[in-house]
């Protein structure tokens, strides 16, 4: 997958939200199938809070892949769970044919405490590993929330990048020079793998 974001060209992917608990999937696979008619590359599945929708997300990849042919890229967050949840997440990804991962820390509820990973760079780091997956991780073209500043943000990114990512996707942007100039700062500190514009199409007047 990190090759064919390589290539020149346009790329088109999804990104399908599972429901919580035990949630109708029919819904979803009605969408998936929709989808399915556009030949996109990829079809990326989130991942909830604390993993509150960890047995869907793991469910509707794994149909992508294996029943759609589409390739699968399914969203792992780390806030809220310890290595022995993230290793069974993971190993259950591998046995389905899973072979993409966007790695994230995800929210951090009200007084939770985090232990095992503290941040985003330290689950890629652990997947690389022990793990033979693509590894996706998420940039912030406007800047990250709790950065300072847009050149600390991408000091961390650089780092985060310096553990194990494959390809970068960046959060939601409006303002297509943010991204560009983002980009182009990001190649200056050795960013060099791929960089994919997360956007959000206009879906009403």
């Amino acid at each position: 997958m990190k090759d064919y974001f390589e290539q020149t060209g346009p790329t088109m992917t999804f990104e399908i939200f599972p429901p919580k608990g035990s949630g109708n999937l029919a819904s979803i696979f009605a969408t998936v199938d929709a989808l399915a008619s556009l030949s996109p590359d990829l079809i990326s599945v989130t991942y909830g809070a604390g993993g509150t929708s960890r047995e869907n997300t793991v469910e509707i990849a794994s149909q992508i892949q294996n029943n759609y042919t589409i390739p699968a890229l399914a969203h792992l967050t780390c806030a809220g769970n310890s290595k022995a949840e993230i290793d069974n997440v993971l190993k259950t990804l591998s046995k389905n044919g899973i072979k993409n991962i966007l790695a994230l820390r995800g929210d951090i509820a009200e007084g939770e405490t985090l232990s095992d990973f503290r941040y985003a760079s330290d689950l890629i780091k652990y997947i690389r590993s022990g793990y033979d997956f693509k590894i996706f991780a998420a940039c912030y073209p406007e800047k990250h929330i709790e950065a300072y500043s847009m050149d600390q943000d991408l000091c961390s990114l650089k780092n985060k990048v310096d553990c194990g990512v494959d390809v970068l996707i960046s959060q939601l942007f409006f303002d297509n020079e943010l991204f560009y100039e983002f980009r182009d700062k990001g190649r200056e500190m050795g960013i060099k793998i791929p960089i994919v514009a997360g956007i959000m199409p206009i879906t009403s007047q």
